[in-house]
């Protein structure tokens, strides 16, 4: 018997398998439980699940496959206990044919099974790849964290499974209306690195109510980075980049919840058959740390709304997108990871500024800021290689920060800009930012505008 909607549904995904993504949602599903929830992880990896071996089960009972196999009726009747309060495990079940690919109707069962199980919180181990299989059930959940390592082919099927995954989405919410042939029209033609912020522009000139449909849905998509086996504190970096990148080439806004230290402990546990968090310390562990720090925002995380797949059999069931949108997984990056990574971490803000350049004067809204430069939102930016005053109208003198625009994006409205003032009064300007409320500090030694 299908019951409620469970508080939040979380799907962990991440391209090709080795990344670490179901020892990582094993661990989040602990730390959850160990923090309250009532859990349920679902190994909905169709074609090598191992959950169950995570958690040292050698007979794990009837599964994923049992449910699909019409063995049993509700999908909540193969969840198993495994030792750790809070949480139960619906193991999947590898080697069984046909398992992987799942005819339409089945799939879709299978989704309306996994959104109505009886917990605060279903975690979604999903598998490998981007099969609609896979896609499908990555894009079912509220909250969908892709879990990669800073190693370029990992940069690269992650950020070929977001584009898959968004692609797929939007043909689902149009196919829920009736009108993906609209989409299909606006695509026709496309480049394969085209964005979705294009499509969407190009789709907005025919019919302008299903373009703000699909960016709602955008909106809603509620995806999350999460940066696995960093051997050192600056690969971060290639995880923002990709979260960049998606911004830019998706459309989609992507943040990075996190990363973990590469961990021998961590490593050491799979053979052990105990997820790392039942042994690990609770003070003085920064992998634990970040685990539990992780799966507290996750927790805490406001929902998107989301918008159910059709029924099996309803009309409008998504059709496959062109053959260039589904990204197979190692394919190149639109732009080599170098041209995103930064060499400061930034933080997110909201401000308004003034940007006075040869070309004229706009405004723009500063979203995140660095010691070395910010991230600015405006409907027109201005290209490459443009030098600007940064005026924060806000003070009363309207004192300025002299910029240089090192990249933009007119599609995304977007432009990053470096600081090219004395580093001190850079360093003032960030500090300033992030308090937000603190302008009148932000300036304390910068020109004036002229």
């Amino acid at each position: 018997m299908i019951g409620a909607r469970p508080g939040r549904v979380i799907s962990v995904g991440g391209g090709k398998g080795g990344v670490g993504k179901s020892v990582v949602a094993a661990n989040l599903a602990v730390a959850m439980a160990q923090q309250g929830a009532r859990v349920v992880l679902v190994d909905a990896d169709l074609g090598s699940p191992n959950q169950h071996t995570l958690f040292g089960l050698t007979r794990p009972g009837p599964g994923v496959e049992a449910f699909l196999a019409g063995r049993l009726e509700d999908l909540g009747a193969a969840a198993v206990d495994v030792g750790v309060p809070n949480l139960r495990l619906v193991p999947g079940n590898g080697g069984v044919v046909g398992t992987a690919n799942l005819p339409s109707a089945r799939k879709l069962k299978l989704l309306r099974h996994v959104l109505a199980l009886p917990a605060d919180v279903v975690v979604v181990d999903v598998g490998a790849g981007v099969s609609f299989n896979v896609l499908d059930l990555f894009d079912a959940a509220d909250l969908r964290l892709v879990v990669m390592t800073p190693q370029l082919t990992s940069a690269q099927n992650a950020y070929a499974f977001m584009k898959s995954a968004v692609f797929r989405e939007l043909r689902r919410l149009a196919a829920a209306t009736g009108q993906q042939a609209l989409v299909d029209e606006a695509d026709e033609g496309a480049e394969p690195t085209g964005s979705a912020a294009q499509l969407l522009a190009r789709l907005a000139s025919s019919s302008p109510a299903l373009a703000a449909t699909l960016q709602a849905g955008l909106s809603a998509f509620g995806a999350r980075l999460l940066g696995n086996q960093l051997f050192e504190p600056r690969e971060v970096n290639v995880i923002y980049a990709i979260s960049r990148m998606a911004r830019d080439y998706l459309g989609l806004e992507v943040p990075v919840l996190g990363s973990l230290r590469a961990s021998r402990r961590m490593h050491d546990s799979v053979d052990g058959g105990r997820p790392y968090l039942l042994h690990a310390g609770v003070d003085g562990d920064e992998c634990a740390a970040s685990l539990r720090a992780i799966a507290a925002a996750l927790l805490e995380a406001p929902l998107p709304r989301h918008q159910p797949s059709p029924r099996p059999g309803a009309e409008g069931a998504p059709a496959a997108p062109p053959a260039h949108r589904l990204a197979e997984a190692g394919a190149p990056l639109p732009v080599a990871v170098s041209a995103y990574e930064r060499a400061c971490h930034r933080h997110p803000v909201n401000v308004t500024v003034t940007l006075v350049y040869p070309g004229g004067v706009l405004t723009a809204q500063v979203r995140d800021v660095s010691e070395g430069g910010a991230l600015l939102e405006l409907d027109r930016p201005p290209p490459a290689g443009t030098r600007l005053a940064m005026v924060f109208t806000s003070l009363d003198d309207q004192p300025s920060l002299a910029c240089v625009v090192r990249h933009a994006s007119a599609a995304s409205r977007r432009a990053g800009v470096e600081f090219v003032a004395d580093p001190e009064a850079a360093r003032r300007a960030a500090a300033g930012l992030r308090r937000e409320g603190a302008l009148a500090e932000v300036m304390d030694g910068a020109t004036p505008a002229a």
